[in-house]
């Protein structure tokens, strides 16, 4: 199956940014940054390109302009509108006066934003916003999904809605679909994919805790296992409804956008966008997602934010995208690094790469230039208090530790001399 993802994003006059440019990779790109360097944003800009009815959602300037550059099915395309597009009544009250055209570019097909649904080879992306926990919600039994059309216009619609929290889903309905369809003999790719789903499980979630689907019973509330104990699908832990709900919407994401015969998630291409990919997750979880999410959509492309170091330290070359946040900034180029950052600490990734400026403990710092003071007075005691006092805040193996303590046996050695 020929690959459609998304290769680049160009905003202008777009919220805080006079111009940014971005560069993505076909497979995984975490975008990284400090808080307000506009990493959401990318992603909601990627959504307005794809329908004018989310503008609402975004600041834009009557000369604004946006676009992405496609590969669909194997064909270039670029998709948004150009300049002079915009009617600017105030904050959040924009409109379309004109569908002007993305600029021109040799070789590639150019969209209008109202061309999307007849031009783009069915290309729709899914968003998944940062509330993703799951409520209890009392199931009936299965009920119709709406057929292709609908949903791929649905989808196309509510990016943004999506990317905001403002498009709730159902993922319990989901399963409970499921349960009743997969032994149909109609339902082969959804059995598939309910197999692959069920498989998988396992490898998405944190080492040694046995996560799996075990059953829905007759009243029709699925049933998992964490630990070793069974619980139902609101009593999982936030993480583990996290990845329950972006890995269950990616399934039904796929079957609900393809056409009968693509539907297998083990061949779907396209792109997912997911704001703020760790949130809820422990560091041990966040070192392994990365590799779960690919072997479960080997396919797909991936665009995700995320202020873990740990993520970051799990991707590959060449799927990193920084953000800056410099004063007076306001033109941007970007594109994935070719690093690869799984040999760095946390801190050397959270201070070079996501922008934290300082890292220091305010009390270590004190508690060593206290004992070092001492050394230099030769206070014995003195010294004695401030390694004490620095033992309980310090990590048992810390270097410095250990060079004080080294330097009050000297002392007392010499004291006894």
């Amino acid at each position: 199956m020929t690959s459609s993802y998304i290769e680049k994003l160009h905003l202008k006059n777009f919220r805080q940014f006079k111009s940014l440019n971005v560069e993505f990779n076909k497979n995984f790109n975490f975008i990284a940054g400090p808080n307000g360097c506009g990493k959401t944003s990318i992603l909601a800009g990627i959504s307005h390109c794809l329908h004018h009815s989310t503008f609402q959602y975004s600041r834009f300037q009557e000369d604004s302009e946006f676009w992405i550059d496609l590969i669909v099915s194997g064909r270039k395309k670029r998709v948004g509108i150009g300049k002079n597009s915009i009617d600017d009544k105030g904050y959040r009250q924009q409109s379309i006066k004109a569908w002007n055209g993305p600029d021109l570019e040799e070789g590639r097909e150019s969209v209008v934003l109202h061309e999307v649904n007849t031009k783009l080879d069915g290309f729709c992306p899914l968003f998944i916003g940062a509330e993703r926990s799951i409520k209890y919600k009392q199931i009936n039994g299965m009920t119709r999904e709406q057929g292709f059309e609908q949903q791929l216009q649905q989808y196309s619609s509510s990016g943004t809605k999506s990317l905001y929290g403002e498009k709730p889903s159902n993922i319990k309905q989901w399963f409970v679909n499921r349960y009743f369809m997969i032994d149909k003999e109609w339902a082969t790719e959804e059995r598939e994919n309910w197999n692959r789903l069920i498989e998988h499980l396992p490898t998405l979630a944190p080492f040694n805790s046995d996560f799996s689907y075990v059953r829905t019973g007759k009243e029709l509330e699925p049933i998992f296992s964490i630990y070793g104990e069974e619980c139902y699908m609101e009593e999982l832990s936030a993480g583990f409804q996290a990845v329950l709900s972006i890995v269950a919407n990616i399934f039904e994401w796929i079957e609900g956008t393809r056409n009968e015969g693509g539907r297998l998630a083990v061949n779907a291409t396209g792109s997912v966008l997911i704001d703020e990919l760790d949130l809820h997750l422990h560091p041990e979880w966040q070192f392994t997602l990365r590799d779960g999410l690919e072997g479960l959509f080997p396919k797909i492309q991936f665009i995700v934010t995320t202020h873990s170091p740990h993520l970051l330290s799990s991707a590959k070359e060449g799927e990193v995208i920084i953000m800056g946040r410099e004063r007076g900034q306001s033109e941007y180029f970007i594109k994935p690094t070719s690093k690869r950052f799984s040999g760095w600490s946390t801190d050397q990734i959270l201070s070079e790469v996501m922008g934290v400026v300082s890292l220091d403990n305010k009390d270590y710092e004190l508690l060593i230039s206290e004992a070092f003071d001492k050394v230099e007075e030769g206070s014995i005691e003195g010294l004695r208090s401030a390694i004490d006092r620095l033992s309980e805040v310090a990590h048992p193996s810390d270097s410095i530790l250990t060079v004080l303590n080294t330097r009050y046996a000297s002392m007392v050695a010499l004291s006894n001399d």
